[in-house]
């Protein structure tokens, strides 16, 4: 089981990971277990709201306007988050990491610090977050396949700019 609050175990995988073949491009995308779970939850959205589609259009149930917005809404909530969570990915080009419109050029990384922190309402998850020289804070999620692989290349360009913070 994984095993979220043990940093040292986790910074100690980090230290012992080797990279085995060097690329002039990575590209990171998100891990199969966290793909699982919320694809387990789309479906049963979409289950739900086609259903009562179904049942409104063979004559079950009457369909009020109420009930097209909120099926609708459902439908297009389920679309656009798979849309993200399908689409979502971190590439490491070069000496940049680039996600969606955020751009970094790791020489201007001034602190990367690896994390247990919030990531909304009351989740934990761990996080990379990164803090450049103009004062810009990004924070990446670490619920990526191969989060070892991408916290090594970063260590490797940034060096010792990269800690991981130990809960006690």
């Amino acid at each position: 089981m994984l095993d979220l609050y043990n940093m040292e175990n986790y910074r100690k995988r980090l230290e012992e990971y080797k990279i085995e073949d060097e690329k002039d491009t990575y590209i990171f995308r998100v891990n199969k277990r966290y793909v699982i779970s919320s694809s387990i939850f789309f479906i049963m959205l979409l289950f739900v709201a086609l259903y009562s589609l179904y049942k409104g259009l063979v004559g079950i149930e009457t369909l009020t306007l109420f009930k097209i917005i909120l099926i609708s809404a459902l439908i297009i909530y389920v679309s656009v988050s798979a849309w993200i969570l399908f689409s979502y990915k971190i590439i490491i080009k070069n000496n940049f990491i680039l996600s969606g419109k955020t751009q970094i050029n790791m020489s201007e990384i001034k602190i990367a610090t690896v994390k247990v922190d919030r990531v909304g309402g009351k989740r934990f998850d761990r996080c990379l977050e990164i803090i450049t020289k103009d004062k810009r804070k990004i924070k990446y999620r670490l619920n990526i396949g191969k989060d070892l692989l991408f916290l090594k290349i970063i260590q490797n360009k940034i060096g010792n700019k990269l800690s991981v913070e130990v809960i006690k």
